[in-house]
């Protein structure tokens, strides 16, 4: 990281004077060195780890009533707890001197029985936890390369579906045709990478990019909040940011971006009734730990007498709308920053820029796969 760091600032600023202040941001999905078909997924383990647990209670309930024990029956195991009765099992058979027999024609005792009944499940759920330390926040990674994830790649010609392969989310940040920032992460979305591949530049270079354009993987609330706090201007897209300007989706009359709004803000839906009457507030948090506050606004008659009801929405009693003040400011500002003729500029030398970087790496040096595996060999590869 220090050599590319030092590389790349020399060559952009004292050879090149390129104003590193302004990047263009985007990411791709280079595929891992791993099979793909060796996939791992948090959510099959958690719900066989959950029927495993009803297994195990059954068992523990029925080694009690056999032997007179009085195990704990619990909603969830751990291994060491299983592997703790397995113990106490084989130190009865040992001094009850109990033949521990397998094979065809031998028959096994009840307690043996029991025992490597309970055994199996303990190695099973030590497998369990095993998985799921190794995937720690992620929900998939393959079993030939432990760190990469499954990502859903570009359209398949031939399958007609996208195809779900191991890879790593490349990141990379390109000033004037010069990449100036590169990381890898495990996170499919590039969302979540954001942050600490802004904090990764200030770290080496001390300072943040003025204006980092991206698309609109990167506008979430989480990452406003965070270029406010660090002086980064609002230049990431959103997700309906180029919906707004689309003519068929400007023709869906019942979407409520295509609302007008009165001068208190409240919309007026196509029949002309205005939504605002107040329901209360939609609180959630976001993934960064934000507060995400959604004000409920619905009309004061519910409604009734709309002839349009089966076109307007297809849930619920009658129409209600949220509205989220401080994620429409965000909005607008990056409205106001991108609409203008500079922004514009901007957004097209993003498109030009950062396409025509990951076009050089893929087409002219074939980085369409990568060679190393584990997190810290594909990080030296690419960078």
């Amino acid at each position: 990281d220090d050599i590319f760091f030092e590389l790349s600032h020399h060559i952009a600023v004292d050879l090149m004077c390129i104003d590193p202040h302004v990047q263009f941001v985007d990411g791709t999905k280079i595929e891992a060195n791993a099979h793909k078909n060796s996939f791992v997924y948090k959510k099959r383990i958690v719900n066989s780890r959950k029927k495993l647990y009803l297994s195990t209670s059954a068992l523990l309930s029925e080694i009690n009533s056999f032997f007179g024990y009085d195990y704990p029956l619990r909603d969830e195991y751990q291994s060491w707890d299983l592997f703790y009765v397995c113990q106490y099992l084989m130190e009865v058979m040992v001094q009850t001197d109990t033949q521990i027999c397998y094979g065809i024609g031998h028959r096994k005792s009840s307690i043996q029985r029991y025992y490597d009944s309970l055994l199996k499940m303990a190695l099973k759920l030590m497998e369990y936890e095993e998985w799921l330390y190794t995937l720690g926040n992620r929900n998939s990674c393959s079993k030939t390369d432990l760190d990469a994830t499954f990502m859903a790649t570009k359209w398949d010609y031939y399958n007609q579906s996208g195809v779900t392969r191991p890879c790593y989310n490349c990141q990379i940040a390109v000033s004037d045709g010069l990449i100036v920032n590169a990381d890898i992460f495990q996170n499919p979305g590039d969302t979540l990478t954001w942050q600490a591949f802004m904090d990764r530049y200030h770290d080496y270079t001390g300072k943040y990019p003025c204006r980092p354009v991206a698309d609109a993987g990167y506008g979430s609330l989480d990452n406003y909040l965070y270029n406010l706090k660090n002086g980064i201007e609002l230049v990431q897209k959103y997700g309906n940011f180029g919906k707004k300007k689309d003519r068929r989706f400007q023709k869906r009359i019942y979407n409520v971006l295509n609302w007008k709004q009165t001068e208190e803000g409240f919309l007026i839906c196509p029949e002309g009734r205005v939504l605002d009457q107040y329901e209360g507030d939609n609180i959630s948090r976001t993934r960064g730990g934000n507060l995400h506050i959604s004000q409920m606004y619905a009309e004061k008659g519910h409604c009734e007498g709309c002839g349009n009801r089966a076109k307007c929405y297809r849930y619920g009693k009658y129409r209600r709308v949220g509205k989220n003040v401080v994620m429409e400011e965000l909005q607008g500002k990056v409205d106001e920053n991108l609409g203008c003729e500079e922004g514009k500029g901007l957004c097209r030398q993003r498109s030009i820029q950062v396409e025509g970087a990951f076009g050089i790496l893929k087409q002219d040096r074939g980085m369409t796969r990568f060679r190393r595996r584990g997190l810290k060999g594909v990080k030296m590869e690419f960078l």
